[in-house]
């Protein structure tokens, strides 16, 4: 069996989802602050209705919600589990990549998933605000890839986060193309986009719509988060690289750094910290705190230095 696993949080795994098929699919738990604002990735004590699967491993059924916070709420994963009727894999980053590696391994394929392209970032960009979900799991898929396991990283419509520029993206892609790392390339077909579409008007994502919207013909410049991002909207969006995990470890700093200490998520967001490389951990505590958005940005902003 394949797993096909988001690993940048948030809506990537509506991506992987559609991707995946008839195959598994699995996601790291972490939502963006609208729909979860207590900071970090969802622990597995604030999981409901769902089935342990291995040491690190939980199923979502269409019946899964986490409770945390005071709220009550779906992740992106679990959103797909009900649109789709299918069960959908959450794994617990609060583990070591070794640890998690270590139960990913017993899938027969394990392709990481990453809409946008953050992946291939030194990880301190100053564009860049959410690394380390990214970092984690490349991480853990550098781990899988050390235990013999068959992984692949794939990037799907590149820049499409608005984060990375796309431009800055294909170059990174063409200095792991150089050292060997590009597999080959992926496009999304009508049926996915068909099972996508259906994705997108219920769970909470704008980058993996960016990619719907560009295969009905949409050729443009958009926003993305309320206006703060720009994305280019064309033909580009709904393909994707497929790329040799080994080879990305290498160009980025922040899943290095993981990969090397064997940090759990919220170690390694305070490993990064010192290394100046601030993440969406620190981003949220900030905004946890009362801080305006662009304020918070901004003092992040200050500590970036590598």
């Amino acid at each position: 069996m394949t797993l096909y696993l988001a690993i940048g949080g948030g809506g990537d795994v509506v991506m992987a989802a559609a991707l995946a098929g008839d195959e598994a699919v699995g996601q790291i738990p972490w939502e963006r602050y609208v729909v979860d604002p207590t900071p970090g990735p969802v622990p597995p004590d604030a999981l409901r209705e769902v089935a342990k699967a291995g040491e690190g491993l939980y199923l979502a059924t269409p019946r899964s919600y986490v409770e945390r916070g005071g709220r009550r709420f779906k992740t992106q994963g679990m959103c797909v589990a009900e649109v789709l009727n299918k069960s959908v894999y959450l794994v617990d980053p609060y583990r070591r990549p070794s640890e998690l590696a270590k139960t990913l391994a017993s899938f027969g394929r394990i392709i990481g998933v990453d809409v946008g392209g953050d992946v291939l970032g030194v990880g301190c960009e100053e564009s860049l605000g959410s690394p380390l979900a990214d970092a984690y799991g490349l991480a853990v898929l550098a781990r899988l890839a050390e235990m013999g396991a068959e992984t692949e990283l794939w990037v799907m419509s590149p820049g499409a986060d608005g984060e990375l520029d796309r431009e800055y993206v294909l170059q990174r892609a063409a200095t792991a193309a150089r050292a060997g790392g590009l597999i080959g390339l992926v496009g999304l077909a009508r049926g996915e986009v068909e099972v996508l579409s259906r994705l997108v008007e219920t769970c909470v994502t704008e980058a993996s719509a960016v990619a719907v919207r560009a295969f009905r013909g949409e050729h443009g410049v958009s926003t993305l988060r309320g206006g703060l991002r720009r994305v280019k909207v064309d033909l580009c969006a709904a393909a994707g690289l497929r790329l040799d995990p080994k080879t990305i470890l290498g160009m980025n700093k922040a899943a290095r750094l993981i990969y090397e200490k064997d940090a759990p998520i919220d170690a390694a967001a305070d490993l990064l910290l010192a290394e100046g490389i601030p993440t969406e951990l620190h981003l949220e505590k900030l905004l946890a705190q009362g801080l305006d958005p662009r304020a918070a940005v901004e003092e992040l902003r200050k500590k970036k230095h590598c």
